[in-house]
């Protein structure tokens, strides 16, 4: 019930929030459109993606999509069952509660997709994703209601951050002569609001309706009430302490909101801003059975920039990526391999550890990626009747499947993947464990 009182106040703070600061201990590698097959093959896709999350990973991949492709995608991703289930033994263990973390993303798509022979293939996709993060420390430790009444002001805190992105992708990619070079090059519109991760603590929030002063002055007489007795108190104290606890337990709830308004001013921002991706996949020619590829990549050319000098939302240096490859084809089984090394120049500015620290072993760690996938009568170049995927993402084991009910063809795709990301400094640092479900209709 607590956990249920948690998110319900998530939400209704959420729709005031915004930011003026963010919390540069929340570090996420973060990407927009994140793809439920590659977050379960360790987040990889710099050299293989046949489908529409080229559009995401390297537009090269692209050339790789064999046939017409008009999908719809539904994606929800939310905290893992264990996180969960860890948040809501924190609430029920007793008066300290401290959440590190909640993680809720949604992501509707639609792309289009059309080879021409073996050469050229254009591709468009229009996503509208939604990512919210929530964390919460509540102390309601004391011996009395007055001493739980101050510690639930003065060490209690709220976590908040959230991004809507509006995404339009178009691109293209060629295969000149005889196909082992691939290039692709998109075009990113990107409409955008976001509130970077911020901790607000209760007693900032509270500072105009009860000031830190009498906080400071009511615990300062609950201690010498404790240590010698409420009796010897004076008047005077003893009528402070209930005015300010009065004053505690009848917060306004309208002016506590007001407050957040008041402090916030980045979440009702939104901008718009353009850049290019260019990417290359170069299929080599030794052991062809193994069907290797390397690829490359480099997002946010131009600069993905809002022209926001107060960094809402923020900019984006380019990011470079770089990856291989492998998809042997035994028959009706299909096996892929891959591995990425992603951002290698510590640009990404979500992760503001890395980019304020670039050369660190642990930001290394986070940007190493590979994964596999085992594939059951293929159907296509993008999906099998039945595939089983693995991998490791940020040092941290990642799991995956899908499942195409109608076995020749793709008209209805179930997938799910499980990965962990690392919101800390480095690799393994604060991990958060995330269960992304997707369902895809294909015309």
């Amino acid at each position: 019930m607590r956990l249920l009182l948690l998110i319900l106040l998530f939400f209704n703070l959420s729709s005031i929030l915004q930011a003026q600061t963010y919390d540069t201990s929340y570090s996420e590698l973060r990407r927009p459109g994140q793809a439920v097959r590659n977050l379960g093959m360790g987040n990889t896709g710099v050299a293989l993606s046949a489908d529409e999350s080229a559009l995401y990973y390297n537009p090269a991949g692209l050339g790789g999509v064999d046939s017409l492709m008009l999908n719809l995608n539904i994606l929800l991703e939310i905290p893992a069952i264990s996180e969960l289930q860890s948040s809501q033994e924190k609430l029920s263990d007793g008066a300290s509660v401290s959440i590190d973390l909640l993680h809720i993303r949604s992501l509707n798509s639609f792309s289009f997709i059309l080879p021409f022979g073996d050469w050229f293939t254009v591709g468009a996709i229009y996503s509208l994703e939604y990512a919210y993060d929530f964390s919460a420390t509540v102390d309601s430790s004391g011996a009395s209601s007055q001493e739980q009444a101050v510690n639930t002001i003065k060490n209690s805190n709220i976590g908040l951050g959230m991004r809507e992105d509006g995404m339009l992708r178009y691109g293209l990619a060629v295969a000149p002569g005889t196909g082992q070079w691939i290039f692709g090059v998109q075009q990113n519109t990107v409409t955008r609001r976001e509130q970077p991760f911020t901790t607000v603590a209760f007693e900032d929030i509270t500072e105009d309706v009860i000031s830190v002063a009498d906080l400071t002055q009511l615990n300062t007489l609950l201690v010498q009430a404790a240590a010698n007795g409420a009796d010897n108190l004076t008047l005077a104290d003893a009528l402070f302490i209930d005015n300010v606890t009065t004053q505690i337990q009848n917060l306004d709830v309208q002016k506590l909101a007001e407050k957040i308004e008041s402090k916030f001013a980045c979440y009702t921002s939104k901008k718009i801003a353009n850049s290019y991706s260019v990417g290359f996949q170069r299929r080599a020619v030794s052991a062809s059975w193994l069907r290797m590829t390397f690829g490359g990549v480099a997002h946010n050319v131009g600069h993905l920039d809002f022209g926001s000098s107060d960094n809402c939302p923020r900019s984006h240096m380019p990011e470079y990526d770089i990856g291989f490859s492998a998809q042997p084809k035994f028959g009706p089984i299909r096996f892929l391999f891959a591995a990425d090394l992603r951002d290698f120049t510590y640009a990404n500015a979500n992760d503001t550890y890395c980019f304020e620290n670039k050369g660190s072993p642990g930001c290394l760690q986070k940007r190493f990626n590979w994964g596999w996938e085992l594939g059951f009568l293929p159907i296509d170049s993008g999906a099998s009747f039945v595939s089983v995927r693995g991998g490791v993402n940020q040092n941290r084991p990642t799991w995956g499947a899908e499942i195409n009910p109608f076995i020749f063809f793709r008209f209805f795709t179930i997938e799910y993947a499980h990965y962990t990301e690392s919101m800390g400094q480095e690799a393994g640092d604060k991990t958060n464990a995330r269960d992304v479900i997707q369902l895809r209709f294909a015309f």
